[in-house]
């Protein structure tokens, strides 16, 4: 047998290509989706011919694809993105024309990559629904999943079954730290020729060549010797037994001039326990890796210690930074703030010690800015570039020590949004997708923003109106059982907790009308929850201070589980015919139903309507690309469209008087899901009414935090006749910038924390800052022909209009009380006006 002329075929037959294969998947909130595709080759792929599917609860059929393009380099990576994915993600993207496009996957859909018509790899199993998600321990849904690095192929078989724990590595949902690179195998194919082996360095002497620190970082966010060994010479800055290593620098003599390059690195001890001393020279041996796309060197040897190094300068870095490239050019380098840094967010104090700082507050940019304008993308990129998280120097979640503020928090000594760190040095470090800065010296607080006992009111006005989102108030079945309930506290002794903090904050406020939000929809009988508040308040007033309105005939506010809510001082206001609410249009589903009563104030018979409401929120957005209450990424999220329908169909119904009231004095508050210059706030200003927080609080009105930026979702909305009687509106912050740690809640705390973080008092007794408006109402003045609070020459213009369009007048317009209303009268108005000369203000 000719054995050469069998082996002819596979000798000349082309060298089989190791394929490409998904290396990550992220399956965020909203419309953060994106994939990442690994070429394993030692050449570049070229797309062509290649796509990806997407198979929706239980397809066999793909309901979408993406055809690829362009070239992968070799041991490189693709990354596809949702073009409505937030910014964060959206700067991930390898390729500017190469995108998911929009409408993508969940956690229940297969998603595979083919080229041609023979699958490559598949996340899921063609053909089967889930449910919501694949897996248990790792699952598809609200997550990110990264390839394990010893996988180097895809899974090719369509139908099998799917556990992504057994290829995977799970993530919390939006974590993109990881994407850009992949630590992955080298797939299938034929074997690569052996390479000659590089000699491993010994650790050598101290004083002896080494490498410069700059050259393993490089000048970009990964390093390209990731996976060589490298022995580094350099001065100890920081220990961190907690994080199992410590950071080195070069001294001045050793950095190089390129401003792109950092001069530290984290040094990871691997299986060795020996730490050196800050100051300390040492000469260290170790593999390069990337630690989630952070630059460090795994050491699992001894150092060599090479007595006292010179002192490292801290670099000052002033916030907002002018790019985020700085940040890696500065990765684990001794940095100094000397500017003030404001906290602007405390949401994960509990659960991992740290906050979030900035040159000053930020602010929500649409709460400054309309959307989608010039000025709110700019105002949001610097908000980006405007952030640094404080870290604790713990590890781990939930510690029981929370050491912010110095020297540990509790209610008597707490950390507010608004209080500043002055003089911070330290490390700058990455890690949990987050730039932090790794303190070398306790960090000192100063209450720069005090809480206030009562509401900063100035006292000028005979009424006050409150708004309050008292957070999901749900008090069971009202006799100390039925929890938990779908919302809310999670046990009796938890909604005690709640009770006792919601009705401390309205007997602080003291108002004579609060409207709420966010109280259980279960109607108004003796177990109710709103009755449970009322008769708490009322024993906390000591008597019958307080009542509820209720809609006669209805036994609950329609059909969502939470609803608003009004309750009044019954010796300064009463109800004023029959409250009154609509289920019609958009208030049939989303937005809860408005609840409307005019009031007469029992001190001068003066009357004014006030509407109660809770729009659409932001979450949950809809499916489809077309859906106009889609998240169009302009800073308004999701549902939208709805929001400014509620509010276009309130303003509407509300002219058609539907309490009876014949008083034009109309104020319309809640919790409106909107920030002051989005679409339904604009609508409202558009046809007239007054958006008084931000008249009297300006730019700088805010009352409720969120991911480190301020604004207000609650509003005093006043109609142009009832404007010019309102003296002051402010909002009351003992809410929003209060750590969440402070709530009624127990869950994740030490039984210490239990009582150390809590008190029956009004601070974080919400998330929401209540809202509270100063009336003095007036007679209307029948001079102020346009209700807007003063008389001057247009009204007497529009007064002559009338009288020469020939309409018949009553004798209120009477000016000179010759007992007729003609020209004369007139001329009587302007000894009326406000101003002299009755000049226009």
């Amino acid at each position: 047998m000719n054995i050469k002329m069998l082996l002819l075929p596979a000798l000349l037959a082309p060298a089989l290509q190791a394929e490409p294969f998904f290396s990550e998947y992220v399956e965020g909130t909203s419309n953060n989706k994106a994939l990442e595709i690994y070429n394993p080759a030692d050449t570049p792929l070229d797309l062509s011919g290649y796509s990806i599917k997407v198979f929706s609860n239980g397809a066999v059929t793909a309901g979408k694809t993406i055809n690829l393009s362009g070239q992968v380099a070799a041991k490189s990576v693709l990354v596809l993105v949702d073009t409505s994915a937030e910014q964060a993600l959206k700067d991930k993207q390898t390729s500017a024309s190469l995108t998911l496009g929009s409408g993508n996957f969940n956690g229940d859909d297969a998603v595979a990559l083919y080229k041609g018509t023979t699958l490559l790899d598949v996340i899921g199993q063609i053909g089967v629904d889930p449910g919501t998600t694949w897996g248990s321990t790792v699952k598809t849904l609200d997550t990110t999943l990264v390839r394990k690095s010893s996988i180097g192929k895809g899974d090719t078989i369509a139908d099998d079954a799917f556990d992504p724990a057994l290829e995977w590595d799970g993530f919390a949902a939006n974590t993109y730290s990881n994407l850009g690179s992949h630590a992955g195998g080298s797939g299938g194919g034929t074997e690569p020729e052996p390479e000659e082996p590089v000699p491993t360095p010994s650790l050598g002497n101290c004083g002896e060549a080494a490498t410069k620190i700059s050259l393993i970082q490089g000048a970009t966010a990964v390093s390209p010797e990731v996976g060589k060994t490298h022995v580094v010479e350099a001065v100890v800055t920081q220990v961190l037994p907690t994080a199992n290593g410590f950071f080195v620098q070069e001294e001045a003599a050793d950095q190089d001039a390129d401003a792109n390059t950092s001069e530290a690195i984290f040094i990871y001890n691997s299986g060795v326990t020996d730490y050196p001393q800050p100051g300390q020279k040492v000469r260290v041996q170790g593999v390069v890796e990337e630690f989630f796309t952070k630059t460090q060197l795994k050491r699992s040897t001894a150092l060599l210690d090479c007595g006292v190094g010179e002192t490292i300068a801290a670099l000052n870095v002033t916030l907002p930074v002018s790019n985020l490239n700085l940040w890696e050019s500065l990765e684990s380098m001794q940095v100094e703030f000397s500017q003030t840094l404001t906290v602007v967010d405390t949401y994960n104090l509990g659960t991992y010690g740290e906050l979030t700082l900035a040159s000053e507050r930020l602010f929500t940019p649409t709460n400054l800015y309309r959307p989608g304008s010039a000025e709110a993308v700019a105002l949001s990129d610097q908000n980006r570039r405007n952030k640094i998280v404080l870290d604790d120097l713990q590890n781990g979640k939930n510690p029981a020590n929370i050491i912010y503020p110095a020297p540990g928090l509790t209610m008597q000594n707490p950390v507010r949004t608004g209080d500043s760190f002055s003089n911070l040095r330290g490390t700058l470090d990455y890690s949990f997708s987050a730039w932090r800065l790794l303190p070398v010296s306790a960090p000192q607080l100063v209450n720069t923003n005090p809480r206030t006992e009562q509401a900063p009111l100035k006292n000028t006005g005979t009424l006050k109106v409150a708004s309050f989102n008292v957070l999901n108030y749900f008090n069971g079945d009202g006799a100390g059982a039925g929890f938990p309930t779908s919302r809310g506290a999670s046990s009796f002794a938890e909604f005690e907790r709640q009770s006792d903090k919601v009705v401390a904050a309205l007997a602080a406020l003291d108002a004579d009308v609060v409207g709420l939000m966010e109280i259980e929809n279960d109607g108004y009988g003796s177990s109710s929850a709103i009755v449970d508040l009322v008769n708490k308040l009322n024993q906390r007033m000591g008597g019958t201070v307080y009542q509820f309105v209720q809609v006669p005939g209805l036994t609950q506010l329609g059909t969502d589980e939470i609803a608003v809510g009004l309750i009044y001082k019954t010796a300064k206001v009463a109800p004023q015919g029959a409250a009154v609410t609509t289920s019609s249009g958009v208030f049939a589903h989303g937005n809860r139903q408005p609840l409307v009563q005019s009031f007469k104030q029992l001190s001068n018979n003066e009357v004014f309507t006030l509407a109660v409401n809770h729009f659409k929120s932001k979450g949950g957005c809809p499916s489809g690309n077309t859906n106009p209450d889609r998240d169009l990424k302009d800073g308004q999220s999701c549902w939208n469209a709805t929001r400014v329908q509620a509010a276009t169909e309130l303003m509407a119904w509300l002219a058609t008087n539907p309490t009876g009231s014949a008083d034009k004095d109309v104020l319309v508050i809640g919790d409106l899901n909107s920030y002051a210059k989005e679409d339904p706030i604009h609508a409202f200003v558009s046809n007239g009414f007054i958006d008084l927080v931000g008249k009297y609080q300006g730019s700088h009105g805010y009352g409720y935090v969120f991911s480190g930026e301020s604004g207000y979702l609650d509003h005093a909305l006043a109609s142009t006749n009832l404007s010019s009687q309102v003296t002051y509106a402010t909002e009351w912050h003992i809410n929003a910038d209060e750590p969440i740690l402070f709530d009624y809640n127990v869950e994740n705390k030490t039984l210490q924390q239990q009582n150390d973080l809590y008190q029956p008092t009004q601070f974080r007794s919400s998330d929401h800052d209540p809202v509270v408006i100063e009336l003095a109402l007036k007679t209307d003045n029948p001079a102020d022909f346009d209700k807007d609070g003063d008389v001057d020459n247009k009204d007497i213009t529009l007064f002559n209009n009338l009288l020469r369009s020939g309409a018949v007048l009553p004798l209120i317009y009477d000016f000179n009380k010759d007992g007729k209303v003609n020209l004369l009268d007139a001329r009587a108005m302007t000894a009326l006006c406000t101003y002299a000369r009755c000049a226009i203000n």
